[in-house]
């Protein structure tokens, strides 16, 4: 019979049943997280090696000598960068902690390697004749890989943040001054008070880490 309400055991218990919900839910928003980053990382390697046949089909052809130096400029920026590989943020990162800054600096790698898809493809538009025989290097073909990749860029930034605010509000659901590990430090006083130091009911709850 605790004086504060939301100890007692059907108080309790809903918040428990709420922790259940809310570590759930971030498990899953983490795993979609590092699903698509992987998913991500494909359409790099899908990219730049697009970037590399477009280059090499462009220098086939000698008539199109003159583009073949800005095609290379914009092949090799896609080629050349590497991004970090993603990671899901720190419960409570902050946006200027390290961590924050080199993920920012790693999607602005993706952005930067979606920019330059996209420069490739206004590149290619301004060759007369551009038909390649393979289909995946048609302008039509690119500029679909482009409009996905800007897409999935978006959607991952949006699903960082999601995760980020879930592991915040969970972190803060166990250790905030009404969480979990502060309200099993005043169930073990509430029973203390109410039943003594030597009773089996304060015996059943005292050992409980914290």
């Amino acid at each position: 019979d605790p004086t504060d309400a939301s100890l007692e055991a059907v108080a309790f218990l809903t918040f428990l049943d709420g922790l259940d919900t809310l570590n759930t839910s971030t498990a899953g928003l983490v795993t979609s997280y590092r699903t698509e980053a992987g998913a991500r990382e494909g359409m790099v390697a899908d990219i730049k090696e697009r970037a590399l046949r477009v280059l090499s089909y462009v220098k086939s052809n000698l008539a199109w000598k003159n583009h073949v130096p800005g095609i290379k400029s914009l092949a090799d920026k896609i080629r050349g960068n590497t991004p970090r590989r993603p990671v899901v943020p720190a419960p409570g990162e902050t946006p200027a902690s390290p961590e924050a800054k080199r993920r920012s600096q790693g999607e602005q790698s993706f952005g930067d390697i979606a920019e330059n898809l996209q420069r490739l493809v206004a590149a290619v538009q301004t060759i007369s004749g551009y038909a390649p025989a393979g289909s995946d290097i048609t302008v039509p073909s690119l500029q679909t890989l482009a409009t996905s990749f800007a897409a999935k860029n978006s959607s991952m930034a949006t699903l960082a943040q999601q995760a980020g605010l879930s592991q915040r509000d969970r972190l803060d659901d166990y250790n905030d001054a009404n969480g979990l590990r502060e309200k099993m430090k005043a169930i073990k006083q509430a029973v203390r008070a109410q039943y003594g130091s030597g009773s089996a009911e304060y015996g059943q709850v005292k050992g409980i880490a914290l």
